[in-house]
């Protein structure tokens, strides 16, 4: 009997430690949820601020109105800021609308050549072994541990000589290496791709560029697109190559600069907003709609295939 309630004391202490590890983790969880809905609040917040003050005139932003809501909505800024014209470093002059169509070219063409050719670099190094595949591959990794503010130097000397300095074709030069972090990720995507497909349609008849057209790239669909947002997104956000290579011809990243400093000392605030406005609202929307293809295909280690 005494071993029976010894039993029954050890269940019940048993029990009681689940209980409380239940309530510590529990508490946890609502300790982390809480500071996640602090700092999401302090990104929205101001965003949601910087939208109103946007539908404000001028004069009502200036008189004092700056954290209530519009007292009568002023939606010209935005077709004022489309027309608004920005004298380049290269002495050509660009309205807001003319940048936003280069950054347009310049997110598209430069997403598809720096993903495409990772792609490739990734698919030949990961599938092919041939002497010096080691050593690529380490040089590689080696390009992402160099800063890039040590290569800008010999990055303009470079576009000098070959004459591709202040053009649209030396920006995609530029953007057209293969190695970084897109290559780490598609490396890791074809590593985890059996072999075995490609033997079947060797087999069929296929060729080695029918092999990765037609049957690699479409199982490393995922991933690859997910590369493209998320290369999107950042040369989308890119300042310094577009800035320092193409001075004639402003993005909006670059031009968005300008604009703040000109708007500042004018003192007209709501035409500023309303231009930083105008160059995230593409970059939320793609991520709105991609985010969970993006959320999908990355983890901690790199892509899933």
């Amino acid at each position: 009997m005494e071993k029976i309630e010894n039993i029954s004391q050890i269940e019940r202490n048993k029990e009681s430690k689940r209980k409380s590890k239940n309530y510590v983790y529990g508490s946890i969880k609502w300790i982390v949820f809480i500071i996640f809905i602090i700092y999401a609040l302090s990104l929205l917040i101001p965003f949601i601020w910087m939208l109103l003050n946007t539908f404000k005139s001028n004069e009502e932003f200036n008189s004092g109105n700056i954290w209530g809501l519009p007292k009568q909505f002023y939606g010209l800024n935005f077709l004022e800021i489309l027309q608004y014209e920005v004298v380049t470093v290269g002495g050509t002059t660009q309205t807001v609308f003319n940048m936003f169509l280069w950054s347009c070219l310049v997110t598209v063409t430069g997403t598809i050549i720096s993903v495409g050719l990772s792609a490739i670099a990734a698919y030949v190094l990961s599938k092919y072994k041939f002497i010096g595949r080691g050593l690529i591959y380490g040089a590689a990794i080696f390009t992402m541990v160099v800063p890039i503010v040590g290569t800008l130097p010999s990055q303009v000397r470079m576009m000098e000589m070959l004459g591709l300095d202040d053009s649209f074709l030396g920006v995609l030069f530029l953007y057209s290496g293969c190695f970084g972090f897109n290559f780490i990720m598609l490396y890791s995507a074809f590593s985890s791709i059996s072999w075995s497909y490609a033997e079947a349609a060797n087999m069929d008849g296929a060729g080695r560029f029918k092999i990765f057209f037609k049957v690699m790239l479409p199982m490393c669909k995922g991933p690859i697109i997910a590369c493209c947002i998320l290369q999107a997104i950042t040369l989308w956000n890119d300042y310094s190559t577009p800035y320092l290579f193409m001075p004639s011809h402003y993005t909006l990243a670059v031009g968005l600069n300008q604009l703040q400093t000109e708007f500042i000392g004018n003192g007209n605030y709501p035409m500023m907003f309303a231009s930083v406005i105008f160059a995230l609202i593409p970059v939320l929307i793609l991520y709105a709609c991609f985010q969970k293809k993006i959320i999908e295909n990355t983890n901690a280690g790199g892509l899933k295939g």
